[in-house]
């Protein structure tokens, strides 16, 4: 008898800002259609999208809430008075900074979800996720947390060479961005897709950081 499981295929990059083939509530697609709109002038707006779509990827059956908490888990950073990283001197992983940023992110997105007429039960499940999408945790919480690392990978990597040209910070500290979006992912295929995307990323930093060298007045 042949009991063997056909081996799982492997997630491929998903489409850009499409929905999978599966039913959706009602409420979910105006929800989803408002928060398009409302982080279309976000200027980080392309992230956001692309963490959605990378959540999907991972779990085609991830709830409702989730899809949303993640399409949203940075809008706080849209409301001016939020907290601050110095790129230069504050570590990525920085308990304290990362903390408030994602307790004022769920506010800021509960706020919003209420002011579209969204459930309480719906509200009340996008909390956890945008909580622990920098740490992780819960189920939800990892899954929340891989795909904003893939997705920052995926479209906002060459940001860290932008930083160091622009003086923001080193070459070093930008190396330590990227490692972290890598090293802070809990689902073993998550991070497995995330390898090369990291590599790619690492070496394009380095050409940017040579080229910009190059670039400086040479002295005696």
């Amino acid at each position: 008898m042949n009991d063997r499981r056909p081996t799982p295929q492997p997630i491929a990059a998903p489409p850009h800002g499409r929905l999978p083939d599966r039913a959706f509530t009602d409420e979910f697609r105006r929800l989803h259609a408002h928060v398009l709109d409302w982080i279309e002038p976000y200027y980080d707006r392309d992230h956001l999208v692309r963490a959605g779509d990378w959540a999907l990827a991972l779990d085609p059956t991830a709830s409702e809430p989730v899809v949303i908490a993640v399409l949203a888990h940075d809008m706080e950073r849209s409301v001016p008075g939020g907290p601050v990283l110095d790129k230069r001197r504050t570590p990525w992983d920085d308990p304290e900074y990362n903390r408030r940023h994602c307790e004022r992110s769920a506010v800021v997105v509960a706020a919003w979800l209420r002011g579209q007429g969204a459930s309480e039960r719906f509200v009340e499940a996008t909390r956890v996720p945008i909580l622990e999408h920098e740490f992780g945790g819960t189920a939800e919480g990892d899954l929340a947390q891989a795909a904003d690392s893939l997705s920052w990978l995926d479209v906002n990597a060459p940001l860290a060479g932008a930083w160091v040209e622009r003086g923001e910070c080193d070459a070093g500290k930008a190396h330590a961005k990227l490692r972290w979006m890598l090293e802070r992912i809990r689902l073993p295929e998550a991070r497995r897709i995330a390898e090369p995307l990291y590599a790619a990323a690492a070496t394009e930093l380095d050409a940017r950081v040579a080229r910009a060298r190059k670039r400086l007045p040479h002295t005696p």
